[in-house]
């Protein structure tokens, strides 16, 4: 029986691997082919590579795309430990009924679904007049990704034992010199966690800065998307530009997996 199961675990494996394998597979094929050779059917599974459309990428002026993605995600990963690390800590140790009520409306912003604030903040952004502005992008990821690092680094302080923070604030130490010195040095591996969970989802996120920018601050995702249209579609081109958007995620998460995994799963045992 225990060996039907693990046949089972890995076959599941196998087939899930294979799902998430193929189309990153398909996409660097693609990005060898030529435009003739991507559009034929059926596909062309024989063929010259070619670095056509990675030269394309180079030199086509897409930089200030890349870097547009980099900036947008950089800010909120600052913003959200800047902001998340206090309110975290602050929700944590607070000892009031209102607490609870409070976290749950933290996380109620985080299950919302992207399309039901899209709408309000396309209003709210529009009025400020930051409409294509890199401000409008930031604002828009921080009401996702602060709300789950707020989330994350909540559940991490309450497993973190206050008998130390007494121990310090006898010793003189002011609630946010405990913060600074105690909590935050002890709280590494988790906000080395949630500061990578942050990044890749403001790098990967498309409906947010596709409905809010066009051509100055528009990120990878939305450009890929606008390559998209129905009289010029360069396929080689998108999967060139995918392939080069998929490695910072790539490099984050192998040099990385060992935080992440340290930081998501310490405090899960007390």
């Amino acid at each position: 029986m225990r060996r039907l199961s693990n046949w089972l675990l890995g076959g599941f494996i196998s087939v899930y691997a294979l799902f998430v394998l193929v189309p990153i597979v398909w996409l660097a094929i693609g990005s060898l082919k030529t435009r003739f050779q991507s559009l034929r059917s059926p596909p062309t599974l024989i063929f010259q590579p070619t670095f056509e459309a990675f030269q394309k990428v180079l030199a086509g002026g897409v930089g200030h795309v890349f870097g547009n993605s980099v900036t947008i995600a950089g800010i909120n990963v600052m913003l959200a430990l800047l902001l998340g690390i206090p309110a975290a800590y602050a929700l944590s140790r607070m000892r009031r009924p209102a607490r609870k009520n409070l976290a749950f409306w933290v996380l109620s912003i985080r299950l919302a679904p992207a399309f039901g604030l899209v709408i309000p903040l396309y209003a709210f952004i529009r009025g400020i007049g930051l409409i294509d502005t890199l401000g409008a992008v930031v604002v828009a990821h921080m009401t996702i990704t602060l709300p789950l690092a707020i989330w994350l680094m909540m559940s991490y302080f309450d497993d973190l034992p206050v008998d130390i923070e007494e121990a310090a604030i006898i010793d003189g130490a002011s609630r946010l010199g405990v913060l600074w010195w105690v909590i935050i040095p002890l709280s590494g591996p988790m906000i080395v966690a949630v500061a990578l969970l942050v990044f890749v989802f403001s790098w990967n996120e498309f409906l947010f800065a596709f409905i809010l920018t066009s051509s100055e601050a528009q990120t990878v995702p939305a450009l890929i998307a606008s390559l998209a249209g129905t009289m010029n579609f360069d396929w080689p081109l998108m999967s060139a530009i995918s392939v080069t958007a998929l490695l910072p995620a790539f490099i984050v998460i192998l040099f990385a997996q060992r935080a992440i995994t340290e930081g998501l799963t310490m405090g899960a045992v007390k």
